[in-house]
């Protein structure tokens, strides 16, 4: 029987806190992977939460060549759209701005969402395990744009490493699958508030109803980044 790794609490009373440290917490992994293996494949959040994070980390002294970033995922939307998440990640990581850092883009057939989905797969297949991944969570309990009740968040095929998403009432987006996330080496949540953390323990009971219940049940455990407010 497989069972799940320790599901580790970091507890913050602000955001800020919480960032600094997760930023702290990847910069050591990041170090640890480059020295063994050389270089070192990193999936980061889009939305709000995560831009204190990614500044902090950025300001780390590392070898940022060796670092490939990546999102966990992207809205069907031009890479330079307000919306899109690349431009957010590019924007807050002063190695990818600066161009001291690699990254792999999900914009690619503007016009086919699934076309897009298959050619990130296929550039994903080439690619090792995730090192690290740093994930976001909705109050729903969705994890990068794997929402409950959707099709991409049962999409489990170990060949699937990108899924083309159609969440209800927003935009289609492409996701890393299920797979692709659960299979990180190193897995971290960052999410803030009351009702995440009652989202989170919720999910600890019934993780088949909620997609982050994909992340708590990893048998390499998972880090959660909590902030109070």
């Amino acid at each position: 029987m497989i069972t799940s790794g320790p599901l580790i609490w970091h507890r913050f009373e602000t955001l800020a806190d919480a960032s600094e440290a997760l930023a702290e917490a990847v910069a050591v992994r990041l170090r640890a992977v480059i020295a063994t293996r050389g270089s070192a494949l990193l999936a980061v959040p889009g939305g709000t939460t995560p831009a204190r994070f990614l500044t902090a980390l950025g300001a780390h002294d590392l070898a940022w060549d060796k670092v490939t970033l990546l999102p966990t995922d992207e809205r069907f939307v031009s890479a330079d759209d307000p919306a899109s998440n690349e431009r957010m990640i590019r924007a807050a990581f002063a190695p990818l701005g600066e161009g001291r850092a690699r990254f792999l883009s999900f914009h690619r057939s503007a016009g086919d969402l699934d076309a897009a989905a298959g050619a990130v797969s296929a550039e994903l297949a080439r690619l090792p395990a995730l090192d690290i991944l740093v994930s976001g969570m909705g109050a729903d309990g969705h994890v990068a744009s794997l929402f409950p009740g959707e099709p991409a968040a049962a999409m489990t095929g170990r060949g699937l490493h990108a899924v083309a998403a159609h969440p209800a009432g927003l935009p289609a987006r492409i996701s890393l699958s299920p797979a692709r996330l659960a299979g990180a080496a190193w897995a971290s949540l960052l999410v803030s508030g009351a009702e995440k953390a009652q989202v989170l323990t919720t999910a600890q009971a019934l993780p088949g109803a909620y997609p982050v219940g994909l992340l708590l049940g990893r048998p390499q455990g998972l880090d959660v980044y909590w902030a109070k407010a």
